[in-house]
């Protein structure tokens, strides 16, 4: 299946169940061989924490049910939470209820529509982008690009296909076969999963980011003090941009 935008929306808006409210993706946890909760607790830590303040405004692309949106609600002053899911926005706005800062957002898929021009210090999102294609993740960039003030932050996990086999994308029209090949080739991973990846590599997302004039700082796959944590279960990427001064 293709990773269309009209493919994401009824995916999460429709097929997957949610039945743990985002908290049911603890593969990468398992990858690496820790708990969940301790594997969430080093992705805030990390990657969210550092970037937020009582003062700050965040952005989260695809909150989904609002797994990490918990924490951004708790820590920022103003907080737009942006989704093409309906259902996904109405769950959010419930769980929510009481964070009068948050405002949500119903998009098309690739805008953020009602933020306004250079006011964002933060951009965040997780477990979304690894599904977006190129020509998404590029409409994204130029919104984030938007919104951003000077100096802000965003943080994306992505897919991180092998960039040389990105061309051979064909394959997955090929039968089982032929998925598991691309899977082996791109991912380096043979098995009937490689949770449904866009076909997208670090070096696109520096490309694009590039393009729409931000910087990136970071990517990478694991951290902590020896490695323990990652998100390495399908060679995905973390990805920390800049917006340029």
């Amino acid at each position: 299946m293709k990773n269309t935008i009209q493919n994401n929306l009824n995916m999460w808006n429709e097929r997957h169940t949610w039945t743990r409210d985002g908290d049911e993706w603890d593969g990468q946890a398992s990858f690496h061989k820790q708990s969940y909760d301790d594997w969430k607790r080093s992705v805030i830590d990390v990657f969210l924490l550092p970037h937020l303040s009582d003062q700050a405004t965040a952005v989260e692309i695809a909150p989904g049910h609002g797994r990490w949106a918990e924490t951004l609600a708790e820590r920022c002053e103003k907080l737009y939470l942006v989704d093409l899911s309906p259902s996904c926005i109405d769950y959010c706005r419930n769980r929510f209820a009481g964070h009068q800062q948050i405002t949500y957002v119903v998009n098309d898929g690739t805008s953020l529509p009602g933020v306004p021009d250079a006011c964002v210090d933060f951009v965040w999102s997780f477990d979304s982008f690894v599904h977006m294609d190129p020509t998404v993740i590029d409409a994204y960039l130029a919104e984030i690009y938007r919104v951003l003030r000077p100096g802000g932050r965003v943080i994306l996990h992505h897919a991180g296909r092998s960039h040389a086999t990105l061309g051979l994308g064909f394959l997955r029209g090929w039968g089982k076969i032929g998925r598991k090949l691309y899977k082996m080739i791109s991912l380096r991973i043979w098995n009937d999963d490689d949770g449904w990846r866009s076909e997208v590599s670090k070096e696109v997302v520096q490309d694009l980011a590039d393009k729409n004039q931000l910087a990136v700082e970071s990517q990478v796959q694991s951290w902590g003090a020896n490695g323990e944590f990652g998100v390495l279960r399908y060679g995905d990427y973390i990805t920390t941009l800049r917006k340029r001064d």
